[in-house]
């Protein structure tokens, strides 16, 4: 059976040990999408591994891998950052933990999407730096959801296709995938989350922006609550599955 030795630069999202001395890593990586490796004798190394499999880290993973085995195998990491404030600082930790839990619903192994890994180390950077967690992982979502084929529509009432306009109200339905104003609201089926005018526009905004003018980007407490609370039922939605940190990303709404 064939092996084949890769690199790529990677983004820790899950470690966990396995036997004495192993450890099983689950990485998204830029070239390959998310893969799952074993990292032999990791707990004890000293050079090959230490303080590099540590959560959130930005690390050049070498690997190989067999056909047919799910599992890689780990041979080296190379530490760029270990984004440190993200285990120090709870409110940056709960964001992060949040986002990790999304991409591994949200992504399967080995699909590459380098847009994907652009994102998530762009968000995990951004809320390292001291950058508002809540309004970074508000941005991430919206992308990732517009990278996965599921952007919310925000334009128009999804019902009457009526364009958006700051004189109606509007309510965002999750079955439909977007805005319903308050004239179809009434005959709408399904659960729907209230949005501002104010919090729809900077929403607009996050979806359209350039990467690097996203920080530029300020939500107030309301449009947090409203938009976290809106992408956190659409995302159970898309996903029919529950998002077990969204009751600690909660607490931090308060």
């Amino acid at each position: 059976m064939s092996t084949v030795s890769k690199e790529t630069d990677a983004i820790v999202l899950e470690c966990f040990d396995h036997g004495e001395s192993d450890k099983i890593v689950t990485f998204f990586s830029e070239n390959h999408g998310r893969i799952t490796g074993i990292a032999k004798g990791a707990n004890r190394s000293k050079k090959r591994f230490l303080n590099k499999l540590e959560l959130f880290s930005h690390i050049t993973l070498r690997y190989s891998e067999k056909q047919r085995s799910s599992l890689v195998f780990i041979a080296e990491a190379e530490l760029h950052s270990s984004h440190i404030q993200l285990r120090r600082n709870y409110e940056r930790y709960i964001a992060a933990t949040f986002i990790r839990e999304i991409l591994l619903i949200a992504t399967t192994e080995r699909e590459e999407d380098r847009e994907i890994y652009s994102l998530l180390l762009w968000s995990l950077q951004a809320i390292d730096e001291g950058r508002d967690p809540l309004g970074t992982t508000i941005i991430l979502l919206l992308r990732l959801f517009q990278r996965l084929g599921y952007q919310p529509a925000l334009l128009d009432c999804r019902s009457c296709a009526a364009p958006f306009t700051s004189k109606r109200s509007y309510r965002f339905h999750h079955m439909a995938g977007g805005l319903i104003c308050d004239n179809c609201a009434r005959d709408a089926a399904g659960g729907a989350a209230d949005l501002s005018t104010g919090t729809i526009r900077i929403l607009q905004s996050a979806m359209s922006e350039p990467v690097e003018r996203l920080h530029r980007l300020h939500f107030s407490r309301q449009a947090q609550n409203q938009a976290l609370t809106m992408l956190h039922r659409y995302g159970r939605n898309i996903f029919q599955r529950e998002i077990h940190s969204w009751k600690a990303m909660r607490g931090l709404m308060q």
